[in-house]
């Protein structure tokens, strides 16, 4: 298999991903606008989107969760998503929090503030300040939801929820947006995560 890679913020999940998992995909790079907009690559994706896993039988998937829960199943080792029914419950609860609440608000800033997708949406910049506005509040909420201690996300161990943060704090990082500084808990943890040897994948 083949993963279709970019720098951006739903690739970086799956690089995360399989770092975490101590496995080996090959890469073909692709620029994000010139290359994915292009007639062939939307053969592989028709929405221009990456990343994509390309299967040894040129079978597709897109979209980072799905290409994740895909490696998942096929590399069982290590497992991210959870062993058992509440495990699987709770990390993927999780998972979808930081998505939803993290992810999306840095992610629609982002949207509708960079030249690169005014190609392809129509930008609302008041929607691009008030997400900037709402993003200290988001982490907050996590810093009190982590004012139990734990070391991780979902609990006391790394797992698929982390994956989602850590592409969130790469995102904020690269846009020096840092967690405020009060939030000592997640400030913990985001200083954790960037030892890891996977934040640089």
């Amino acid at each position: 298999m083949k993963l279709y890679d970019t720098q951006s913020g739903n690739t970086k999940r799956v690089r995360i991903f399989i770092a975490e998992k101590g496995i080996e995909i090959p890469r073909v790079q692709m620029e994000l606008g010139a290359d994915t907009r292009s007639r062939e690559f939307q053969q592989l994706n028709t929405l221009g989107e990456l990343p994509v896993l390309e299967l040894d039988d040129g079978r597709m998937i897109t979209e980072s969760l799905a290409i994740c829960r895909y490696l998942e199943a096929v590399y069982p080792d290590r497992p991210l998503m959870g062993t058992n029914p509440f495990e699987q419950g709770h990390i993927e609860m999780w998972s979808q929090r930081i998505y939803m609440q993290l992810f999306m608000t840095h992610g629609n800033f982002v949207r509708h503030s960079m030249d690169l997708f005014a190609a392809v949406m129509e930008q609302v910049p008041e929607f691009a300040a008030a997400q900037r506005r709402a993003i200290p509040d988001k982490w907050v909420w996590l810093d009190d939801e982590m004012s139990d201690g734990r070391a991780y996300i979902a609990g006391d161990t790394f797992t698929m929820a982390d994956v989602q943060a850590m592409t969130v704090l790469m995102i904020a990082d690269g846009l020096n947006m840092p967690i405020p500084g009060q939030c000592v808990h997640v400030n913990r943890w985001a200083d954790a995560m960037r030892d890891r040897p996977s934040f640089h994948a």
